[in-house]
């Protein structure tokens, strides 16, 4: 049996993942959740193998709620549901621990297929066809590729290690501006692009330079002397 918990604020969501669950013989729901904080507490209480964990959420967004797990529970698996293909959050999510994201559109057939996958650890990006990779976040793919590649393994003198030549003049642009500790929104509008163009950039950035934030990014600038 592979216990389940729900944290989505929709209570339609909620309800409708709970009902699609509650029909698989193998799959049990010990808890549904609206918020971060409410889930925290929630896998104290009842630890379960695999979370679904909403992205946005009260008090404590899906983000902040998934590391947390992952910290105190490595085993738990967290499927991250999102209605939103926002690179930096997916990439936000990864890093905090979760195993996968999908959109919600995602056919209830494949994410309980996906929820067995990572559960019985047989689920494989690398092996997704076209027709799952509709609903699931392209950025993850990327990410998961860098990985495998060794550079979430390298020791962070050896991050600082990619040389400038590897990048486009537009990624210096936007390099030197997180170098200074601008916004995306004072980054954008320097630049004349969108927000939403900005944050695509700088989530590519991460993935090339090997930097898990912004944190990360502003030290590779300093090290590298784009700042």
């Amino acid at each position: 049996m592979i216990t389940i918990g729900i944290a989505e604020d929709q209570a339609l969501m909620r309800e409708s993942l709970a009902i699609a669950k509650g029909l698989e013989a193998d799959l049990e729901i010990a808890w549904k959740t609206e918020t971060g904080r409410q889930t925290v507490d929630a896998i104290k209480e009842n630890k379960v193998d695999v979370v679904l964990m909403d992205l946005r959420m009260p008090d404590m967004d899906g983000v902040t709620a998934t590391k947390s797990i992952h910290s105190m529970y490595p085993k738990t698996k967290v499927i991250v549901l999102t209605t939103f293909d926002h690179d930096e959050w997916i990439l936000d999510a990864i890093h905090a621990g979760a195993s996968l994201c999908l959109l919600k559109e995602v056919p209830p057939k494949q994410l309980l297929e996906a929820i067995r996958l990572i559960h019985s650890n047989q689920f494989l990006l690398s092996k997704w066809t076209d027709e799952w990779r509709k609903f699931a976040p392209e950025i993850q793919f990327k990410a998961n590729l860098r990985d495998q590649n060794g550079w979430a393994a390298q020791t962070k003198q050896d991050k600082w290690s990619v040389d400038q030549e590897t990048l486009t003049h537009r990624d210096l642009e936007i390099l030197s501006r997180i170098g200074q500790n601008l916004t995306n929104v004072e980054i954008a509008q320097a630049l004349f692009l969108t927000e939403g163009i900005v944050k695509n950039y700088i989530s590519n950035l991460y993935l090339k330079i090997g930097v898990k934030n912004r944190a990360e990014a502003i030290r590779y600038c300093k090290q590298k002397g784009i700042v």
